[in-house]
């Protein structure tokens, strides 16, 4: 079906005002760097951060760029939700990565409190040089994850409150013009990477500006990660997703493409969109969502480009029409068509035209959807919703297998992974 004019002239406006942000973006970071500038934004207590950070030797060693670490700080806010559940699955997420990757950690026994996460901040805050921070963090973060209740830092190597929480706020400010909102973020030249998973992104980049020898010699070992206890072979994999989250996306053409090798029950749960659930979602994160998806996309060999927001009612009929939905794979033909149609196609999911468009691609008869549109949203979309929530989680693509759960479409590696050793222990 060809885009209707006005679409496309939408999905036009919106690559524009996409490509104006990241040019901004780009020369906002011009002026304020040298153009062989890496910055690494760094959250004492983030474990994301002090993951990343030990990537810092290798970096220092193989590029050319001169390394600035900038101490930030994160708070609950619009463009940052539901922390304590972020800073919960970090927690999880890193150790698993961690022992992926071959690199070293910290133990991480629980978060700091304030108080240890302020006096790690002020000693970090006193180093002063890439070798002395390297060092430091290392026994900080040693500290602040312990569990320990007082600080066992120099107090003649600590930097002032005042001066620590100056330099933070600086930086935080910094972060924000340019861009970007989390931690554990490399930026180079105006774009972003996030932490290990962006890494072999980063040095593609640095490899393009002529800054970057050899390779990062980073590779995922997957066979040997720890992913806690091997599911039973009927267990089912939960699918947590939502049509209007690009990430959502990516995950459910992977998920289509291993369908026929999957050996679990796959069960598919789309949740309303977090915009739709009340929270804010700033003009910052929303476009660096769209740019890093894109890159994502592009490495993935998925299709990525014309958008049609599907925010409102584009989502709320998908929801609606997926209840005539027969088994996994009929989903993830819904799932991915509607996905393609609004990330790819610049259709927009509102109109009948464009709904029905998706329908007869995945198999469902028009006169029936039109049924289902005029019902009120089944009550499986909150069920999911209550069912994420519990696993302690707040966005998707979410993932549960068993004891195992994850967040995000980079960690489709895992649930392979997890697949591979269910099928192994039988």
């Amino acid at each position: 079906m060809a885009v209707p004019t006005k679409a496309r002239f939408k999905a036009r406006v919106i690559q524009l005002v996409a490509g104006g942000y990241k040019f901004a973006q780009r020369r906002r970071a011009a002026r304020d760097n040298t153009p062989d500038e890496l910055e690494f934004y760094y959250a004492a207590g983030d474990p994301h951060s002090h993951l990343a950070a030990q990537l810092l030797p290798r970096l220092q060693a193989q590029s050319k760029v001169k390394i600035r670490v900038r101490l930030v700080s994160q708070h609950e806010s619009p463009i940052y939700p539901a922390i304590d559940k972020q800073r919960q699955f970090a927690l999880t997420d890193v150790p698993r990565l961690a022992s992926a990757y071959g690199l070293k950690t910290v133990a991480m026994n629980t978060l700091p409190s304030a108080d240890l996460l302020a006096s790690g901040s002020r000693h970090l805050h006193g180093a002063i040089s890439l070798e002395e921070f390297i060092q430091r963090e290392w026994e900080v973060s040693a500290a602040l994850f312990s569990g320990q209740k007082t600080q066992p830092f120099d107090t003649g190597k600590l930097a002032t409150p005042e001066d620590t929480d100056i330099e933070i706020q600086a930086n935080n400010t910094r972060r924000e013009r340019l861009g970007h909102y989390l931690p554990a973020m490399w930026q180079f030249r105006g774009d972003w990477f996030w932490g290990v998973d962006r890494a072999e992104a980063l040095c593609t980049a640095l490899g393009r500006a002529k800054l970057y020898d050899g390779a990062l010699q980073l590779s995922c070992s997957a066979n040997v990660a720890e992913l806690g206890e091997t599911p039973a072979m009927d267990t089912p994999l939960e699918f947590f997703f939502s049509f209007r989250s690009p990430y959502s996306y990516l995950a459910a053409v992977q998920l289509q493409q291993r369908l026929p090798s999957l050996s679990l029950p796959l069960a598919v749960r789309p949740v309303l969109p977090m915009a739709m659930r009340g929270f804010k979602i700033p003009l910052a994160k929303r476009m660096y969502i769209v740019h890093d998806a894109a890159r994502e996309a592009k490495s993935l060999g998925i299709p990525f480009g014309m958008i049609s927001d599907p925010i409102g009612e584009g989502a709320l009929r998908c929801l609606k029409v997926f209840s005539l939905l027969a088994g996994a794979g009929q989903q993830l033909d819904f799932l991915v068509s509607a996905g393609r149609a609004a990330w790819v196609e610049a259709i927009d999911l509102s109109t009948d035209r464009g709904l029905r468009k998706v329908c007869e691609r995945s198999g469902i008869n028009w006169t029936a959807a039109q049924r289902c549109l005029q019902e009120p949203l089944p009550n499986y979309a909150q069920i999911n919703l209550d069912a994420l929530q519990e696993m302690g989680y707040w966005g998707v693509p979410s993932f549960r297998l068993g004891e195992f759960t994850s967040w995000g479409n980079d960690r489709m590696w895992m649930l392979d992974e997890l697949q591979r050793r269910v099928v192994a222990n039988q």
